[in-house]
């Protein structure tokens, strides 16, 4: 399975998205996005497995795919858009490499629709990034949406078909060295972003493997 030419155009330009008009109302969060290639091979990747086929229309639009690091502000006013904005010009941390070795099947009959692309554990420069999200959204007020979030992407948030986990050997680098704020709304929903921050080199990072896709 590839990417349809609307999804290719939405992945390469959704960083100039004009607001939308439509049935979600709009919600203000940080969140890191893949590059385009990345969503392409993954895509390609998983499709191997059956899982777009398995999901079909509830497959999360693969131009949305992303690494959550807030919990949303519905609704969000100027003066949220600002402080918000403020946090991200104050981060000061580390890209991160994740590396997803499994996907979490949908199970709907036991209260578990989504469908999500798991990683290997949690690395120390993603647990700092996080850390300083969330004390900087604490420094402007906005505790409420300073959550913890674990590394993963969701591919689905409303699966009708259960399947079991399945494992990926070798497992799927992403290499998160931005984070942006995002403004999400529309239908068909989308991201809007409304600041970008580039994060500092990587200490360490994972060796490559020849031949992940």
């Amino acid at each position: 399975m590839r990417l349809d030419d609307g999804w290719r155009q939405a992945v390469r330009f959704r960083h100039v998205r004009p607001w939308w008009k439509g049935a979600f109302h709009p919600r203000m969060l940080f969140i890191a996005l893949p590059p385009a290639s990345w969503v392409e091979d993954t895509l390609q990747r998983l499709a191997g497995y059956g899982v777009p086929e398995r999901l079909g229309r509830r497959l999360f639009q693969p131009a949305n795919w992303h690494q959550s690091f807030s919990e949303r502000i519905h609704s969000p006013t100027a003066d949220d858009r600002e402080a918000l904005l403020r946090v991200g010009a104050a981060l000061s941390a580390r890209a991160c490499t994740l590396e997803f070795n499994r996907i979490e099947g949908p199970q709907p009959g036991a209260g578990r629709a989504h469908c999500t692309l798991r990683a290997r554990g949690v690395p120390k420069a993603f647990a700092s990034l996080l850390q300083s999200v969330q004390q900087q959204l604490r420094a402007v007020g906005h505790a409420a949406i300073a959550t913890g979030v674990t590394p993963h992407v969701t591919l689905s948030y409303n699966a009708r078909q259960q399947f079991d986990n399945i494992a990926l050997n070798p497992p799927i680098p992403w290499t998160i060295d931005e984070i942006c704020l995002v403004i999400g709304g529309g239908d068909p929903y989308g991201y809007e972003v409304i600041g970008r921050w580039p994060l500092l080199p990587e200490i360490d990072p994972p060796v490559a493997q020849p031949g992940l896709f």
